[in-house]
């Protein structure tokens, strides 16, 4: 009788196991694991520039990203036009880089030095 309520009990541990979830990545995680070409840039400026309205779309992100509906990667560009479709003019710094005696330089000194 011992011996098969040890079983039994064993049997209810390993259910148990089974039934509880692993603990879920923030969204955060799970939508900066499919960025690329300066996702996680464009990402963080909107975070910055438009709190409340970022978190809603990152939730959106990882819910579609976890559902499998959403499997490409996310490039940086892409991001930026789903944020202006939602109306969301993030502003991201850029900088123009040409050459210059085998060096990159910013433009701005580019035409400086050559003025």
């Amino acid at each position: 009788m011992r011996r098969k309520l040890l079983e039994l009990q064993r049997k209810a541990s390993m259910q148990a196991r089974a039934q509880a979830k692993p603990a879920e990545k923030p969204p955060r995680e799970v939508v900066a694991a499919f960025l690329y070409d300066r996702g996680e840039e464009v990402m963080k400026a909107a975070e910055s520039q438009y709190p409340t309205e970022t978190k809603l779309i990152e939730e959106k992100l990882a819910e579609l990203i976890k559902s499998g509906r959403l499997k490409d990667r996310i490039s940086g560009g892409a991001l930026l036009w789903l944020f202006r479709q939602f109306g969301l003019d993030v502003r991201i710094e850029t900088t123009i880089r040409v050459e210059k005696d085998g060096k990159m330089v910013s433009l701005a000194d580019k035409l400086k030095g050559d003025a």
